[in-house]
């Protein structure tokens, strides 16, 4: 035994005082009376209990000592060896993934029914509140990821504000990560114990054997004997087995047959032992846009695509009518960005075919100039075809380059601009169509037989190119990438062919420029719940041309569900978002700050937080649809392997006697022994 104070036992001075009271007699008075009569009866009286009188008076005194010696004891504080060896480190693990927000008790009649989440907390505070003084608690919670939320502490009061900071995520379960980071702080502990609040809805094999190689098993070795006493493990299961539908994936992609049209992918799984009706509806930006039903068979998975979409964009989102325990993963959502028209510039002296087949597709915005005026004034355009023309520089882009005439002037091999890398020959004797790739996209679902061609001349494409189309040897067709520039090529004349009178001519034009959008890499808006939304902002202006005066802090400006506010500042024309917790829409709104408001100001701000006096840039504002779309997370029931196992996990205790410390105890006898000592000596009776 040792003391925290051992200073204190000086105290024990204060046993002299006392003794010395005890041992001092009093001076008796005088006093004349008329007669001994009486007093000598009284004396008699008197020494028959003057024993026990004596022993009466030590009694006393031993009691006074006893009680000094408890509270000089009480404020030195012992601790004992014993009591010390047997303080538990604590780990307690708490799953707040999508599945924990599963109701307890399905009641369509009860909105406020509790969540596995809510009942996993209430459980924790019960455990904090029935911490030993010596105990020591972590918390720690988890879904893909581990976060610490309080390191070892006895203090309750901060473990109760860590459990109930944890809020309810919709991202999908994965414990591995948060046992893996409890097992490794357990290694350097004396006494651990892991304890895990979960539904266990999905369990890793790796998980799953460390909890086996964790828990007593029927006929142990002396080494996994010692390693299980050393860390203890609870497995506390929240919430049973439960029927669940759900919707598993919601997403966008580009129309394979229509490059102007978005394809929605929608699927819906009854994770259940029954057969499941119920409708999907979906809205258009809030707007009911159809609504089908489904009949589920137990276990069913069904997978529907929807498409012809409005052409300006919006948010979709997908409510699956009905009521189960897990409301998140009814409801999913998708992008569908703002397709803009694709701005496509005609360079001819005059082409009616052309003109004809570019300006009766509404998708794109066309513009007609002859080759003197592009000379002159080039106009900026995302596709620009030259028709029976050759521009003497051209720039990054996509050019679509129809029979130009050879070149005059021999490149400038040391420009960066230079247009002509091919080689234009001598005009091919009756040429015909004998050979093209069917497979391209720019030909796909083009049939060349049988074409008439009056002119058309031999090219030598560069080593990059990709031939589409030859007339025997002899290349007609090529496209030709590079990192800033694509580049088709038909070396045939369209005004002396029958090809503008075929439905081939217009597909592949259609094809062409559906090619040039695809090459950029159209961005999908959505994620998944937990992933990093990365975005990239276009800048208009170069950074080393701006002065220190004009610069300012492009903030991006982010509402989410329920909301919630983030203000993320730009870093070189890039953002990372990682607060993508909930299923929901994110807003993405650019805005700047001047350099002179940047001053001594974070570059983030927490949630909820926004910048003030922002001047609002040009930049439009950008939606990202955020989703579960977990097949796993919507079985909400447990994972194999987990009954057996939380059979075996060993039950935790709660507080033992010495639940406070020592002193405490030795106060409370102290208080009792003032009490006997009150009754005995001080406490007058009237007979």
């Amino acid at each position: 035994m040792n003391f925290l104070t051992p200073t204190s036992l000086f105290l024990f001075g204060l046993a002299i005082p006392i003794i010395a009271l005890y041992i001092l007699k009093l001076r008796r008075r005088r006093e004349p009376v008329s007669t001994l009569m009486f007093w000598e009866q009284l004396f008699k009286e008197r020494q028959t209990t003057s024993l026990f009188q004596r022993l009466k008076h030590l009694l006393s005194l031993l009691l006074q000592l006893l009680f000094l010696a408890l509270l000089v004891l009480a404020i030195a504080r012992p601790q004992f060896a014993f009591i010390t060896k047997s303080a538990r480190q604590l780990i307690l693990i708490i799953d707040h993934s999508a599945s924990m927000n599963a109701v307890l008790n399905l009641d369509p009649d009860n909105s406020s029914s509790e969540s596995r989440l809510d009942s996993a907390k209430q459980s924790a505070l019960q455990m904090v509140k029935g911490l030993r003084f010596m105990d020591e608690m972590s918390v720690i919670s988890c879904h893909t990821r581990p976060t610490i939320r309080a390191p070892f502490t006895n203090h309750q009061k901060t473990l109760r504000q860590a459990i109930e900071s944890i809020k309810p995520t919709d991202i999908e379960t994965a414990l591995k990560p948060a046992v893996d980071l409890a097992f490794d702080v357990a290694q350097t502990k004396p006494n651990p114990e892991i304890i895990i609040l979960s539904d266990f809805q999905s369990v890793s094999e790796e998980t799953l054997e460390k909890f086996q190689q964790s828990l007593p098993q029927d006929t142990p070795t002396e080494e996994e004997q010692d390693e299980k006493e050393k860390i203890k493990l609870h497995l506390i299961r929240i919430g049973e087995d439960i029927d669940n539908i759900g919707i598993t994936q919601f997403r966008v992609r580009k129309s394979i047959v229509n490059a102007f049209d978005y394809e929605t992918l929608l699927t819906v799984v009854n994770a259940s032992d029954e057969e499941k009706k119920c409708s999907v509806e979906l809205y258009f930006n809030e707007s009911l846009f159809d609504v089908r039903p489904y009949t589920l068979a137990p276990g069913e998975k069904k997978s529907e695509i929807f498409s012809n979409f409005t052409f300006e964009g919006g948010e979709l989102k997908a409510v699956l009518d009905v009521t189960d325990a897990l409301p998140t993963d009814n409801v999913a959502y998708a992008a569908l960005p703002k397709r803009e028209l694709i701005s496509v510039l005609l360079v001819t002296n005059e082409n009616p075919f052309l003109q004809k087949v570019l300006s009766v597709d509404e998708k794109l915005n066309l513009s007609i100039m002859t080759p003197e005026e592009y000379e002159s004034d080039a106009k900026e355009a995302q596709v620009v075809v030259f028709d029976r023309f050759n521009p003497t520089v051209l720039g990054d882009g996509n050019y679509m380059f129809i029979y130009p005439p050879k070149a005059t002037n021999p490149p400038d091999e040391s420009a960066n601009n230079l247009v002509a890398t091919w080689n234009i020959g001598e005009a091919l004797e009756t040429p015909i169509i004998t050979d093209w790739e069917r497979t391209h996209p720019i030909l796909r679902h083009v049939h060349l037989e049988n074409v008439l061609i009056g002119e058309a001349y031999e090219v030598t494409p560069p080593s990059t190119a990709q031939i589409l189309a030859r007339s025997f040897e002899s290349p007609v067709l090529f496209v030709d990438v590079t990192p800033k520039r694509k580049i088709v090529f038909a070396a045939i004349n369209i005004l002396e062919s029958d090809l503008p009178l075929r439905i081939a001519f217009p597909v592949i034009i259609a094809n062409t420029i559906q090619w040039f959008q695809q090459s950029e890499g159209p961005q999908e808006y959505h994620l998944r719940t937990g992933e990093v939304l990365h975005y990239k902002i276009d800048s208009q202006t170069n950074p080393e041309e701006e002065t220190p005066s004009e610069k300012s802090q492009k903030i991006l400006k982010v509402n989410g569900p329920g909301d919630k506010t983030w203000d993320v500042a730009v870093e070189n024309d890039e953002v990372l978002f990682d607060q993508t917790l909930n299923a929901g829409f994110y807003e993405l709104t650019l805005s700047e700050k001047p350099a002179a408001e940047n001053e001594d100001k974070s570059t983030v701000n927490s949630e909820n937080e926004s910048t003030t006096d922002n001047i609002e840039a040009d930049a439009p504002e950008q939606v990202w649809a955020v989703n579960l779309a977990s097949e796993t997370e919507s079985h909400i029931g447990t994972a194999d392997g987990i009954e057996d196992l939380l059979a075996e996990s060993d039950v935790l205790g709660s507080g033992s006697f010495f639940r406070y410390p020592p002193w405490i105890y030795l106060v409370f006898l102290a208080v009792i022994l003032s009490v006997v000592e009150w009754f005995l000596y001080q406490r007058r009776r009237i007979d």
